[in-house]
């Protein structure tokens, strides 16, 4: 191959040969350099992929959230103390089973990693996971949707009317 600025004659010396060598240096380099980096680069993606899905900032920042909310609701459909303490202690033990799901979704995401990355994929184990934790969701799920009924049952009739016309969604008719 030929430079073209320096003509064939530079292709016979040995400047192109040294480019070369240094290209070919710096590209190995670039990729050394890749392979050590990008699976830092991907490990923090998808750690901040899993908390943008999971919660953001935790668990116990997204409680918080929801409670300041369901307080200002409770604040506008005239709660009484009472009735807000009743509640909040309600959706507080009614929505902890979904914290220690948090906590438990890096061991989970461990055991996935290690059973497919294992020399042989163990479908079986697998299937147990997958079947897991499907039931410990279903579980918290019950438990939750329990606590939004029983801290309806709070409110009388006429604040939970007043209530649904302040949610998103479908309003009564």
């Amino acid at each position: 191959m030929t430079d073209p600025i320096a003509g064939p004659q530079a292709a016979t010396s040995s400047m192109p040969r040294q480019r070369r060598w240094l290209a070919g240096l710096a590209l190995a380099g670039a990729f050394v350099a890749g392979g050590l980096t990008l699976p830092t680069i991907a490990a923090q993606a998808q750690n901040a992929a899993m908390n943008g899905m999971m919660g953001g900032p935790g668990h116990g920042a997204m409680h918080a959230m929801a409670m300041a909310h369901i307080q200002q609701a409770l604040d506008k459909v005239g709660a009484t103390p009472e009735q807000k303490a009743k509640i909040e202690a309600i959706l507080h033990a009614g929505f902890a089973p979904m914290g220690s799901m948090h906590a438990q979704m890096q061991a989970t995401h461990a055991h996935l990693h290690a059973l497919l990355t294992a020399p042989t994929v163990d479908r079986e184990a697998l299937e147990a996971l997958r079947s897991s934790q499907i039931a410990a969701l279903d579980q918290a799920s019950r438990t939750m949707v329990g606590a939004m009924a029983d801290a309806a049952e709070v409110l009388t009739p006429a604040q939970r009317a007043q209530l649904a016309t302040m949610m998103p969604g479908p309003k009564p008719q």
